[in-house]
């Protein structure tokens, strides 16, 4: 077996493929230097991240990420690189950029040739590089998950102490980087454990098993946290969606084309197909057998820990996932020759040119407008005023970026903004006067000639009365879910402002620059009492 994919004889294709492979690189560097001045603020999960980089680690049980992201993001401010917004997204281009790099790795270790499947489909995709270039883990995550699976090919071909301490090492941190990583690591463990088999490699095995029970040990720490996850994250839980899911997945995959679900789904189950033919032959088919092997257990073992985990599915749920994916496309898809190498190869350079021109319609979206919302009430605002910002997760951004003289609040009060505290809100949900302190000071401020400003938009609730505060948890129907609740106290707070407040004043549009799904507010300021 051996590692050589591409014949020296075979100059020309190879020349074509790294001309390819270069000019997609080029591309991404430029459309993430395109995200970095066009993005905007940081919204408030990229806040989250950056307070619990700077503050103590003791904190990091209100997150859902282990330490190695936050340690990054501490180094960065140790250094002096995290003091304007600019500065902090520059880690997060890196981060981005990171997972590039992390293909052309694994292209050299899994194939020596150089990538391309990942390059157009993955790192030349825009929504991939909008969340993985945030500042999440989500985008180192899968540069390591990516270079973890490079690494298990490369120990199963040369099976020595050396890549061994890099495959443990590459299979380690992506588990301290990402909870979820720890499925997919599994995977790939047994991917090369198949392979392994095959080869009648006993002792490979073992070693094999002792870098993924390494990774799982380095977890440990975290077992009390995690054992504690589903209560302290009950706010956040609801049903797991299947349709939204898919959505989801389908948002990621079908970009810039809508036909690239399909080549996806085309593509893997190549791979597979290939992988299941691989066990009937005496020999050769290792590589589609580890990555075969690999897709068909990490993929569903991904896709059961998000139905266990019961969280509203975001895109960049499936980051590690899709970066595990490409690396197997890379390392097993056939590089087309003779006559079908110009097709081929057109058909590529024609991704990457769709790819990098459309690549604006999403690199230009802002991922928040708090940040405009609290420079403009830091401005405006005077002494005597009040600002409320509704829901309470957008008081993280706002406390960020909110410089003013006027005191401020959440609806319902929270106590710590830096970071997400559902933990604070289970005690106000199970508080049926959770809502009422932040009313009666609206109502002194307005009484006393002050101006509320609300940053979250104001709901028109025109009942009779004031909406009654729901019942402590768990409802009947939501369970432990936040949502109902917050509904509730936002609607209170309109059936008192539209009652008695002599005038609203929305102040729109924050920003003409397009707003992404994760963080929009509107802003108003209310002024006047009636009785």
């Amino acid at each position: 077996m051996t590692s050589v994919d591409i014949p020296t004889s075979h100059a020309g294709r190879r020349d074509a493929n790294w001309w390819l492979a270069i000019t997609a690189t080029v591309a991404v560097l430029a459309l993430h230097l395109y995200f970095l001045t066009h993005v905007g603020g940081l919204w408030r999960d990229e806040v989250n991240s950056l307070n619990l980089g700077q503050g103590e680690l003791k904190n990091i049980s209100n997150d859902s990420f282990p330490v190695l992201f936050p340690l990054l993001v501490r180094g960065w401010s140790e250094i002096g690189l995290a003091q304007s917004d600019f500065a902090i997204r520059c880690l997060g281009v890196l981060v981005g950029l990171s997972l590039t790099g992390a293909f052309w790795i694994a292209a050299r270790w899994t194939r020596r040739a150089p990538p391309l499947w990942s390059l157009v489909l993955v790192a030349l995709n825009a929504w991939v590089l909008y969340y993985a270039a945030s500042l999440r883990a989500y985008g180192l995550g899968s540069a390591l998950i990516a270079l973890c699976a490079a690494a298990a090919w490369r120990f199963v071909e040369i099976p020595d102490r050396k890549n061994w301490l890099l495959f443990t090492l590459a299979a380690t941190l992506s588990v301290q980087t990402l909870f979820q990583n720890s499925v997919l690591v599994a995977a790939i463990c047994l991917g090369a454990f198949v392979v392994a088999l095959r080869q009648r490699k006993f002792k490979l095995t073992i070693a094999i098993f002792l870098a993924g029970l390494t990774a799982a040990i380095s977890l440990l720490p975290y077992f009390h946290n995690l054992a504690g996850a589903a209560k302290n994250t009950s706010p956040l839980q609801m049903d797991f969606d299947y349709v939204i899911a898919l959505n989801n997945l389908d948002t990621l995959l079908a970009y810039p084309l809508p036909v690239l679900f399909r080549v996806w789904v085309v593509l893997v189950g190549y791979v597979l197909l290939r992988a299941v033919a691989s066990l009937f032959t005496k020999a050769g088919g290792d590589r589609f057998l580890f990555a075969g092997a690999t897709l068909m257990t990490g993929l569903p073992a991904f896709w059961f820990f998000l139905r266990l985990a019961n969280f509203p599915v975001q895109p960049w749920y499936f980051l590690p996932p899709v970066a595990l994916a490409a690396i197997c496309l890379d390392a097993t898809l056939p590089r087309f020759t003779g006559k079908f190498r110009a097709p081929f190869i057109g058909v590529l350079a024609a991704l990457v040119l769709i790819s990098t021109l459309f690549s604006g319609q999403i690199l230009n979206l802002r991922f928040t407008n708090v940040d405009l919302a609290a420079g403009k009430i830091s401005t405006l605002a005077k002494k005597n005023d009040f600002a409320v910002v509704m829901p309470w997760q957008i008081g993280i951004t706002f406390a960020h970026y909110f410089k003013g003289l006027c005191g401020w609040t959440t609806m319902p009060p929270i106590a710590d903004h830096r970071v997400h505290r559902y933990d604070l809100i289970l005690q106000q949900m199970a508080d049926t006067n959770a809502a009422q302190p932040v009313l009666e000071k609206i109502s002194a401020t307005l009484r006393a000639g002050g101006a509320v400003w609300v940053a979250g938009g104001i709901n028109d609730c025109e009942d009779a009365n004031m909406p009654a505060a729901l019942p402590p948890p768990p409802l009947p129907t939501s369970g432990w879910n936040e949502t109902p609740y917050r509904i509730t106290w936002c609607n209170q707070l309109g059936w008192l402002l539209h009652r008695h407040a002599t005038n609203i004043e929305e102040f729109k549009p924050l920003t003409t620059q397009c707003l992404g799904d994760t963080e929009q507010i509107a802003l108003e300021k209310v002024t006047g009492w009636k009785n």
